[in-house]
């Protein structure tokens, strides 16, 4: 009887729970800043640090340089470097801290530099995660716009603003009438989703859905837990000892992380539910791989939200919903992770 053998490093390969071929390549464009705006972008990179190893980063911009970005970005790196030290994270698969490093963009052009070599892959998509405005996203893309075919984009705070929140916008932000009114994040948004190039780009917006990060007690809950786990723990209580109100954890990016790295997930499905939500597809035709909030059985008219403005704060609340469905096993699942990394030197 003939008896055929592996190879031996094809063999050790079937025993790692993510090949290379399987992990995820994310780029990250954030508005992170130290103090001069909202410290989530800070945590969302501490989470993110938390799941290196389930994901190859392939470049981080802190496009608010002058709000010292990147200084906010290397105090994690900082934080992670001596975790990295300290516990097993090298055994765990996490990458050097150098490594990462050497991915956070310095300037606007290093930034397109980073964008342009990482998008050109054509073997395996790119998952871009917009953590602020898009208005560097969609240069960076419009220098390139062949390479939305290798990408998929996924926006937090896009779109249309929650009329309740309008009165707290600054006074040099543009101002619309509440139905039109950008959200968030949506600056830059126009330029790609008017545009006719980018009609086939894959692309979930996540416009009100990342509202279930900041709901209940729950949050303020698991910011306490995760303070006991190394050195990142302490920088998540650190970064917002200067915003009481944001002392929970807030995340509010990371929705954008949860739908990659969330492994009973179909990657190319989100009207399935997953860790960051679940979603629809308004334009099937138009735009067919375009996704966005759900709106349950509320009448909303996706192409002119003015016409069923009076239903905004029901579907907010139905599509933020559907992720407070899945954050008590996302919650669960970090721990455990971490309880992992972490013991016993917690």
């Amino acid at each position: 009887m003939k008896v055929s053998f592996l190879p031996i490093a094809l063999f050790l390969l079937t025993l790692s729970p993510l090949s290379a071929q399987e992990i995820p390549r994310v780029f990250i464009f954030t508005d992170i800043n130290i103090d001069q705006g909202d410290p989530d972008d800070r945590q969302s990179l501490i989470h993110l640090m938390w799941y290196a190893n389930e994901l190859q980063i392939e470049g981080i911009v802190p496009d608010r340089w002058e709000a010292d970005g990147y200084q906010a970005c290397k105090l994690v790196i900082d934080a992670y470097a001596q975790d990295f030290q300290q516990n097993s994270f090298q055994q765990k698969g996490y990458p050097a801290p150098e490594n990462i490093q050497k991915q956070i963009a310095t300037d606007t052009a290093h930034a397109f530099q980073l964008f342009r070599q990482a998008a050109s892959v054509e073997t395996s998509p790119l998952y871009v995660l917009v953590w602020g405005n898009m208005r560097l996203f969609s240069q960076a893309l419009g220098q390139n716009p062949e390479l939305s075919q290798n990408i998929r984009v996924i926006t937090i705070g896009t779109g249309l603003m929650l009329e309740e929140d309008i009165p707290q916008l600054p006074k040099n932000w543009e101002k619309s009438a509440p139905c039109v009114q950008l959200n968030w994040n949506g600056f830059g948004r126009n330029a790609i989703y008017n545009n006719p190039q980018y009609d086939d780009l894959w692309w979930l917006e996540i416009n009100w859905t990342y509202n279930g990060m900041f709901t209940g007690e729950e949050p303020k809950q698991m910011f306490s837990q995760l303070a006991e786990y190394g050195n990142l723990g302490k920088h998540m209580q650190g970064v917002v000892k200067n915003q009481p109100w944001a002392r929970y954890f807030r995340v509010g990016d990371t929705p954008s992380v949860l739908y990659v790295i969330d492994k009973a997930h179909d990657l190319d499905d989100p009207t399935k539910a997953s860790w960051a939500g679940q979603f629809t597809q308004p334009f099937p035709k138009e735009k067919p791989n375009y996704y966005t909030d759900q709106s349950g059985d509320v009448d909303w008219n996706y192409e002119d939200p003015c016409k069923t403005w009076e239903n905004h704060q029901t579907v907010k609340d139905f599509a933020k919903g559907t992720l407070e469905k899945q954050r008590s096993d996302m919650y669960h699942s970090l721990l455990e992770k971490l309880d992992e990394l972490y013991q016993p030197k917690r």
